[in-house]
């Protein structure tokens, strides 16, 4: 069993594995919250942020990049921002929790900072928050693998290409033990090489 947490960004890499591996059988959970593996029986758990757990072996797989998107509609309304403080004249959407109600961006020279658009909606759903940077609620900072084909179509826009929010790590976690299941090695293995692909993770 996999935990998953947020879902696609290793999904293709498991359709992948099931395809390979057709004699086996896979079991995909979704869940927002924190793991205890006893609990659930998983073999491992597949976060994109820290694995609050010390007493797991957590393998990083990649970084995420994180980019301020908003739809066409709310730029129609609200005019395109040059800037990051013109970030600011923009609603938001963000996705829980938001400390501090601040977005720290960064410029590839170094120059770094942080805005504070009014927060007119706060899910701790990632696809909740799209369908809700879609409707043009307000802008959001999204993964760049989550919404690869939203910004190709430009049902979002990428508002300042040259900014970035912070980068997320993607962790694979596993219960430490004398060895693992061949199932879990042969997953990881497949995970190893697949998520480093995935448009937007480094």
């Amino acid at each position: 069993m996999v935990k998953l947490q947020p879902p696609q960004a290793a999904f293709n890499a498991a359709l992948q594995f099931q395809q390979q591996h057709p004699q086996g059988s896979l079991s995909w959970q979704l869940e927002d919250h924190n793991i205890r593996f006893a609990e659930v029986g998983c073999d491992c758990w597949i976060k994109v942020g820290s694995v609050p757990d010390a007493s797991l072996i957590v393998e990083p797989l990649g970084q995420v990049e994180r980019m301020i998107v908003a739809s066409p509609k709310l730029l129609e309304a609200y005019g395109s921002p040059q800037s990051p403080a013109a970030l600011e004249e923009l609603p938001g959407v963000a996705l829980e929790p938001f400390e501090g109600g601040q977005i720290p961006l960064t410029h590839p020279k170094g120059e770094t900072v942080a805005i504070s658009p009014s927060i007119r909606m706060s899910t701790n759903n990632i696809f909740a928050l799209r369908q809700a940077t879609l409707a043009g609620l307000g802008l959001s900072v999204m993964p760049r693998w989550f919404i690869e084909d939203d910004l190709k179509n430009q049902r979002l826009i990428d508002l300042l290409p040259e900014w970035r929010a912070p980068k997320l790590t993607i962790n694979v976690a596993s219960l430490p033990g004398r060895h693992q299941p061949r199932r879990l090695r042969s997953f990881l293995k497949s995970l190893r090489t697949a998520v480093p692909k995935i448009p937007g993770v480094e």
